[in-house]
């Protein structure tokens, strides 16, 4: 975190409301689903997609015609024109990245209305009113992108926040799997670090977080093919295939790769509790981890020592 002299207030000003809209309350969930929609859409566009079944893209369509289509109709009818799906990205991106106190240098507190990202969105969308972004006419890159960004700021009055503080000291898969530290600090060490790539990649290329899909079209595409420097941070550091877990062996051992399993599970865990989902789900984690019943067993105490919650997977 940025430091701050010990006698400045840190915090967030205004009352904490929620965003309501005609059709049902405007969230940041809603916004992340309406982006990934969008980005799969965008993907039609690539070679690689025509060739799949186009029942998907119907599918697609019927989404965003549901609660996750909510921002694209919102923003329409508060710039009063048409909205394209490129804009309605970068809007979400803008709304997404707030001057966040402690983050940012020089910002001790800010505005619940500035910080809400539900808020800022309504708030850009209405400084789209009597301006069409070059984004509605062209593919977006990183230069129309951050225009957009400057130009949207200037209207709205809302500042496009960034990250000033270093993230981690450790830069590398293997330094975040193989330095000692406890399994309560590996999950968000390992975090971190790959957000640090991520934040660093958008410096050069801010479209290719902003506006996913375009990692599928003409030369970027290529990335998946000739992988550079980048590609792996488009992609998961683990993978379940057919049940079973796989890891970067180049990068660490067994020990580490089971230590970042396990850790992995915890997190879900937290998750599943915050949101109240039910059972904890085990869909995302290697099935043959759940066909040893000891291993579940282990598993669940773990889960019980770092959470004190006494919880577990496959427990009615």
């Amino acid at each position: 975190m940025v430091e701050c002299p010990g006698d400045v207030r840190v915090g967030i000003d205004g009352p904490l409301k929620l965003m309501h809209t005609s059709e049902g309350p405007l969230t940041t969930r809603v916004l992340f689903e309406c982006a990934a929609a969008l980005d799969e859409l965008f993907q039609f566009e690539g070679a690689f997609m025509r060739k799949t079944d186009p029942a998907l893209r119907e599918l697609l369509l019927e989404v965003l015609n549901g609660e996750y289509g909510i921002p694209c109709r919102l923003a329409r009818a508060l710039a009063g024109h048409a909205v394209g799906g490129s804009t309605v990205l970068a809007l979400i991106d803008f709304a997404l990245n707030p001057v966040v106190p402690g983050l940012n240098s020089g910002e001790p507190s800010v505005d619940w209305n500035e910080l809400y990202p539900p808020y800022r969105f309504v708030t850009a969308a209405k400084a789209m009113k009597d301006w069409k972004t070059d984004l509605e006419f062209r593919y977006p890159n990183h230069e129309a992108t951050v225009h957009f960004q400057c130009m949207l700021a200037k209207r709205s009055g809302l500042r496009m926040g960034c990250v000033a503080s270093r993230l981690s000291d450790i830069s590398t898969v293997r330094e975040a799997a193989t330095t000692p530290m406890h399994v309560s600090v590996r999950t968000p060490t390992m975090s971190l670090m790959c957000a640090s790539r991520l934040l660093a990649l958008r410096e050069r290329d801010v479209c290719s977080i902003s506006h996913y899909g375009v990692n599928f079209l003409g030369e970027r595409a290529t990335r998946f093919i000739k992988p550079d420097r980048d590609v792996q941070w488009l992609f998961p550091v683990f993978q379940v295939s057919q049940g079973e877990y796989r890891w970067p062996a180049e990068h660490m051992g067994l020990d580490e790769a089971t230590d970042l399993l396990v850790g992995a599970a915890v997190a879900s865990a937290y998750d599943d509790v915050l949101h109240g989902v039910g059972p904890l789900g085990h869909d995302h984690l290697p099935r043959s981890l759940f066909d040893d019943v000891g291993g579940v067993e282990a598993l669940n105490q773990v889960l019980k020592d770092l959470t004190g919650l006494d919880m577990g997977w496959l427990r009615t």
